[in-house]
Parts: structure tokens; C-alpha cells; sequence
């Protein structure tokens, strides 16, 4: 029977009741109460293990407690083993609860906790990131091959631009999954993000020294539909005799009827989406005239966009072309490789501090101050994030199973209080990513 004496106050007990004293003498003599039954007990223990009184020594092994049997325990090796395979098998062991998987190894749901959590592995979120074809992963590694090659002073030109959408009073929920630390980019912890319709989008763009301009697309009325179709109409008179002349052009002689010209969008003829939203139209007459052109031209910067309809538009790469404006297309569903992307999330989450925004112009006047405020500073490390992101895709083939802008995070915080990061190439400059 296990004692609630330690060692040192059993071996006092013995050697005291060994001499004769009385239970009284004894608890006066050691400090504490102890129970008559209990004396005897211990004394009795010794002696049976082989202490002879005044003549041997009193040793540890006379008065420990003896080994119990006790349950044999359910967290044998093999079911722990079992556990852990069920959880890593695939994304869908990742999201089951811990009574499923008790139901399937036979143990409880307490017991499975606790054998997860002893390997190190928490029910947390999972890791979003946007689906890849195996086309696109072989772009993204060409382009990340010919990234690393370019100069310090070729990333400084380039012009980063994209759109972001601001849904008002958005909540989001989420599930968790079990993984460990150091599994976060693991293909089973992945949860892909697809794109989906955007409600009030906000646009803009910088270089690495320079802010650039920003827009937020208002809501178009049946009047201004009605002035761009006019526009549109000119837009296509002027058009028309180019494209039929490169028509002609193209032309090869053939058995058969002489092919006919008809002007319709197939053959290039202008038309805006059915849709709505933002199109070709809209890009062009309120963010590349009016804005991103004049700002290119200013810093003789490359622009950035990515492969969206708006920018792909065979209009759009015409008047780059006849602006001479340098235009560089990013890979699709590359997020990482893009700059201004950290800029949206932390956007969000600025301007959504204190409470979900529920009316649009309010989140109109609250991006526009979240833009103007935004340091240049911190432009600048996420373009310097890049490069190290090429490095990354490149180890990956071309996929994107590793941790986006750890490093720079993680020097961040280690930096909070002397507020700068010391650089590679030797300088120091103060730059954090969206945490």
C-alpha cells in the first residue's frame, strides 16, 4: 500500500518505532501526525524486505512502495500508430472529429485526444491556397526561372496592380484540422481557394519607391452604359478598317467561295460584357487612361497584371502597344508571386479593426485612408518577399506547399522594438508582411 510519506520521513518512522518509542514520541520527533496502523505498517514493510534493526542498514529498497499492476494501458505503440495513420492518410483523415476516429481504432474520444496532442497535433485551420493545373505550375516555373536571373534594378521598375473586392459586413467561418507544427504546408493540410463573384472592388498599384494611384470602382448607371455604348460605337468605326485589313492579310487562296468579311467580335468588333461588372470598358476608360498610363510614363515602370478578362482584353493589349508602355503578365492563380497581395490582407483587416463595415461609403473613405496612410516602406519589403517566393517555387517544381512571407514575419517581430530589419545586401530598412 503506497505511503503519503516521502523516504526520508518513512526512514525516520523505522528507525524510531525500531527503538521502542512510542506513536506520540514519534510524531513529536518527526513534526507531523501520523497514524498508529501506519507506523506499524512501514516498520513491518522493512523488516519484511530484509532490514534487521541495529544491525543492518536501513536502504531505499526497504521502504519504497512495491510496483502496481494497475489497468494495462489502451496507449500501446501500435494504437498510437494506428491513430496517427488515419489522421495523415489524406485531407479527409486531417478533418475528422476525434469520436470518429475513437469509433474506428476502438478507444475513446478522450483517449485519441490525448494520444494526438502527445505527438504534437492541435485541430487548427487549414492551409488556403489556390489550386494549380500542372500547366500552370509549368509556367510559374519558367517564370520564376527567368525571375532569378533579373538585376536588382529590374525589380525596382516594376509596376504592381491588382483589384481586391470589399464585401460588406462579411463573416467568415472556418473548420479546423489536425496537423502538427511543422506540417502547415503539407498537401493534406492545404484547403485550395478558388475564386468567386466580388461585390465593391478596390484598385491600385505601386512601385518600389513610388505609390501609385488608386480606384474604386463606383456602381455603374444605365446613363453611363448608355455613353460608353456611344464611345464604343467610334471606338469600333475606327477599328473596323484595321482589323479587315489584317483580315485581307491573312487570307490564303483556297478552292471555293471567296470568303466574305463579317464584322462581329469574333473578327474583333467591340462589345461590353452582359454580365456587368468589371470589364474591358471600364479598366480602360477609368484606370489605365486616366491613371496608370500617366503614372508609368512618369517612373518608366513595366506593369504588373495578372491574366483577369479586364487585362487580357485584345483591346487593352492594343493600346499598350501603341502607348509603348511595358507590360508584364503574371502566371494565374499566383497570388504568392504577386506584391500587392499582402497589401489586400492587411487591408481588410485595417480597415475592418474595430468593427465590419456595413455601409459603402464608409468603406470607400475608410480604403482610401487605409491606402494614403499605407507606408512605402512596407511596399518595399513585400517586393523583396518576392524574390525569396521565387526561390521557393522554384524548389517546389513550380507548386506552392511552402510558408508564404515567414521569414520576413518572424524578423518582424523580433524587430517590433528597434523597428528595423537589417537587409540582405548589407542596409537596414524597416518592412513587415500580413500577418
Amino acid at each position: 500500500m503506497n505511503q503519503p510519506y516521502d523516504i526520508a520521513t518513512r526512514a525516520q518512522i523505522a528507525t524510531l518505532r525500531s527503538v521502542g518509542l512510542t506513536i506520540e514520541a514519534i510524531q513529536q520527533h518527526i513534526g507531523i501526525s501520523v497514524e498508529r496502523s501506519t507506523c506499524r505498517r512501514i516498520y513491518e514493510k522493512a523488516c519484511s524486505r530484509g532490514w534487521i534493526p541495529k544491525q543492518t542498514p536501513l536502504l531505499n529498497v526497504h521502504l519504497e512502495d512495491a510496483p502496481r499492476s494497475g489497468r494495462p494501458t489502451k496507449q500501446t505503440a501500435e494504437k498510437v500508430a494506428e491513430i496517427e495513420a488515419k489522421v495523415t492518410k489524406d485531407r479527409y483523415g486531417r478533418e475528422k472529429t476525434s469520436q470518429m476516429i475513437a469509433d474506428e481504432v476502438s478507444l475513446s474520444a478522450s483517449t485519441v485526444q490525448r494520444v494526438l496532442r502527445s505527438q504534437g497535433y492541435h485541430k487548427t485551420k487549414p492551409t488556403r491556397k489556390p489550386g494549380l493545373t500542372e500547366e500552370q505550375k509549368r509556367r510559374r516555373l519558367d517564370l520564376c526561372l527567368w525571375l532569378k536571373e533579373q538585376p536588382e534594378e529590374w525589380w525596382h521598375r516594376l509596376i504592381w496592380t491588382d483589384e481586391t473586392s470589399v464585401i460588406l459586413g462579411q463573416r467568415r467561418g472556418g473548420y479546423r484540422i489536425w496537423r502538427k507544427a511543422d506540417e502547415m504546408v503539407n498537401r493534406s493540410c492545404i484547403r485550395r481557394r478558388w475564386k468567386s463573384f466580388s461585390v465593391f472592388m478596390f484598385w491600385g498599384s505601386f512601385s518600389y519607391f513610388h505609390k501609385g494611384p488608386y480606384h474604386i470602382y463606383e456602381t455603374e448607371t444605365a446613363a453611363k452604359r448608355r455613353a460608353s455604348d456611344k464611345v464604343i460605337g467610334q471606338l469600333n468605326d475606327e477599328l473596323e478598317p484595321i482589323k479587315k485589313a489584317e483580315w485581307e492579310a491573312g487570307l490564303k487562296r483556297t478552292r471555293g467561295p471567296k470568303p466574305v468579311w463579317k464584322w462581329d467580335e469574333r473578327h474583333g468588333k467591340l462589345q461590353r460584357s452582359k454580365r456587368g461588372g468589371i470589364d474591358w470598358f471600364r479598366y480602360w476608360s477609368e484606370v489605365l487612361i486616366p491613371k496608370l498610363f500617366p503614372f508609368t510614363r512618369r517612373i518608366n515602370g513595366v506593369v504588373v497584371e495578372d491574366g483577369a478578362p479586364c487585362h487580357s482584353h485584345h483591346f487593352v493589349q492594343r493600346e499598350y502597344k501603341l502607348l509603348c508602355i511595358e507590360k508584364m503578365e503574371w502566371c494565374g492563380n499566383s497570388p504568392d508571386l504577386n506584391a500587392i497581395e499582402p497589401t489586400w490582407l492587411q487591408g481588410k483587416r485595417e480597415t475592418t479593426k474595430k468593427s465590419a463595415l456595413n455601409i459603402k461609403k464608409e468603406a470607400e473613405k475608410s480604403w482610401k485612408q487605409f491606402w494614403e496612410d499605407f507606408p512605402q516602406e512596407r511596399f518595399q519589403g513585400y517586393v523583396d518577399r518576392i524574390r525569396w517566393h521565387v526561390d521557393k517555387v522554384i524548389e517546389c517544381k513550380g507548386g506552392n506547399e511552402y510558408i508564404e512571407g515567414l521569414r520576413t514575419r518572424e524578423k518582424a517581430r523580433k524587430a517590433r522594438k528597434a523597428a528595423v530589419i537589417e537587409r540582405s545586401d548589407g542596409s537596414d530598412v524597416w518592412f513587415d508582411c500580413a500577418e
